[in-house]
């Protein structure tokens, strides 16, 4: 990748205090694109909405890398298990009990574990700005809907999602696609607010709050009432189940919400993409050709940041 596009996307993610790392699957190579920017970003503080860190995935029960945090550098970590290289600026109460702000008297290895919900550690994360210049949240699997609570993303993409170029790229375009959804229109928005946490179908300007306790088990009959609708807003998660029938725009709050290809979305919050992180090799065996890859993604995402962190002959990190 030309130098000017490195400093490009540095200049983007030094613009941005709350960055969002999201894989496209489990064991994606998440971690080292955290630790990579871990490295390079002065003042940083790493948390997560998993668990990292860990030495074994708990899911696929195989070896993890560890989340590197340098000397000077921040982490969120349970006050129940507070490491002896750090030193506590601040303690915070949370969904999953009390965790503290550390700052790394050394270069050291960390796990971090999950705050809560996206609204809870969206409001730690702004806490930590009088400390810390950036704050990476470490996403988890099937974890994309954090992206658009944040100040930017990362997207990690790789073999581990497809054992060919052809299918890695595919899965991860229709991602983009998804994480691109547009905006509703200001307008709309604001009817809304008040609303959030109902169903609500909209008409010639007014807009009903639908009697239905959510989507999932109201899916036909959401659709009977929205037959003449211009919009409806969608507080949960959507698949093809109501998608695929609904015939007016469906409106919701962000991009993780949309579980379906079929569809006439719009969202409340969009998600700020700095770039996609690719990862050429799989826990699995997996390897596919570094430079097709980054090629073919580059031609498909034109105008996308494209990197490969483990791949030093055409990673854009190399001459650094």
């Amino acid at each position: 990748m030309e130098r000017g596009t490195k400093e490009e996307l540095f200049k983007k993610i030094k613009n941005h205090r709350v960055i969002s790392v999201i894989g496209l699957s489990k064991n994606v190579g998440k971690t080292t694109v955290v630790n990579f920017l871990l490295r390079r970003l002065c003042r940083a503080c790493v948390m997560t909405i998993g668990r990292d860190g860990e030495d074994q995935d708990a899911i696929f029960n195989v070896a993890k890398p560890k989340i590197l945090l340098p000397k000077d550098d921040f982490a969120i970590v349970p006050v129940a298990v507070l490491p002896e290289w750090g030193e506590i600026y601040e303690t915070f109460e949370a969904s999953s009990g009390k965790v503290a702000l550390v700052k790394a008297k050394i270069d050291t290895e960390v796990q971090t574990i999950k705050v809560g919900s996206y609204e809870e550690t969206l409001q730690i994360s702004q806490k930590l700005t009088k400390y810390c210049d950036h704050i990476i949240v470490d996403g988890a699997l099937e974890r994309i809907g954090i992206a658009s609570y944040v100040d930017a993303a990362i997207l990690v993409s790789g073999a581990e999602v497809g054992r060919t170029t052809e299918k890695i790229v595919e899965k991860t375009v229709k991602i983009i696609k998804r994480i691109q959804t547009p905006m509703v229109e200001e307008k709309t928005s604001l009817k809304l607010k008040g609303l959030l946490n109902k169903v609500v179908s909209g008409k010639d300007g007014k807009i009903f709050a639908l009697d239905v306790n959510g989507v999932a088990g109201y899916e036909d009959k959401i659709v009977k009432l929205c037959e003449d609708s211009d919009f409806v807003y969608l507080p949960g998660a959507v698949t093809d189940k109501i998608a695929s029938k609904l015939k007016c725009e469906i409106i919701v709050p962000n991009s993780g919400n949309i579980l379906c290809d079929e569809g006439n979305f719009k969202v409340l919050a969009q998600t700020n993409l700095l770039g996609i992180g690719v990862n050429h090799t799989s826990i699995k065996g997996v390897e596919v050709d570094p430079e097709e890859l980054i090629f073919e993604l580059r031609r498909r995402l034109n105008g996308i940041i494209i990197f490969d962190v483990l791949y030093e002959e055409v990673s854009i990190w190399n001459s650094l």
